[in-house]
């Protein structure tokens, strides 16, 4: 996988940190503290864990939706997939900026997925050890995020199940400076990622990206004569 692919990765995963902390604050605000002996205490170790189990279950979601596009792009005479994902990271600008909430209904299709899942998270709390907190993160990997599929829908353009995995892996990386800080400053941090002008820029990134996508299908694909 490229250069460019793995920033743009990773800035997908920062830029859309105030989406992450929505989406994964309080469960991740709950794991920062332990109770002993009545007094209570982070715990950073459960913390760290369960990142590694949700970043793990982004990784199976890019090779498996590397493999998919694999199978599509020997299908189709045009990028089809390039160009959805080109028109995923707009429709998250519009979604990260209010103008549009479409992929709202996208997320919607997701948690039908979610509810047969989800009743597996109930049994892993409260987190009372590293296993618990590497199978939380698991299955909370599986939570409907528009951002996550915004993620996806490049990482399947890619075509192939190892750098579709390892975007997923580097988009899960940029995702840990705000679901980290999440545990020590999630009020704060809410705060000023939902700031109008960082809402803005954020969109405006991923506004770019998306546009800067398309520009690269359009700009390779013969023109039919």
């Amino acid at each position: 996988m490229d250069n460019l692919n793995i920033a743009s990765a990773i800035l997908l995963g920062l830029m859309g940190a105030g989406h992450c902390l929505a989406m994964c604050g309080g469960i991740i605000s709950s794991l920062s503290i332990t109770s002993v002996d009545g007094q209570t205490q982070k715990n950073w170790r459960y913390i760290v864990v369960y990142q590694i189990g949700r970043i793990g279950s982004y990784s199976l979601f890019g090779a498996t939706a590397g493999w998919m596009g694999l199978q599509v792009n020997q299908l189709m005479p045009i990028p089809i997939l390039k160009i959805l994902s080109g028109l995923l990271l707009i429709a998250m600008a519009l979604y990260v900026s209010r103008q549009w909430l479409g992929l709202s209904h996208l997320e919607k299709l997701g948690k039908i997925l979610w509810k047969l899942i989800s009743p597996l998270s109930r049994t892993l709390l409260p987190v009372t050890s590293t296993r618990k907190a590497f199978l939380l993160g698991s299955v909370w990997g599986w939570l409907p995020c528009g951002l996550v599929y915004t993620a996806l829908g490049y990482a399947i353009a890619l075509g192939n199940s190892i750098n579709s995995s390892l975007f997923m892996l580097f988009f899960g990386i940029g995702t840990l400076p705000a679901t980290l800080l999440a545990a020590s400053a999630s009020l704060k941090l809410k705060s000023f990622l939902n700031n109008a002008l960082v809402r803005n820029t954020t969109a405006l990134v991923f506004l770019l990206m998306g546009v800067y996508t398309l520009y690269q299908v359009f700009t390779r694909v013969p023109m039919q004569h």
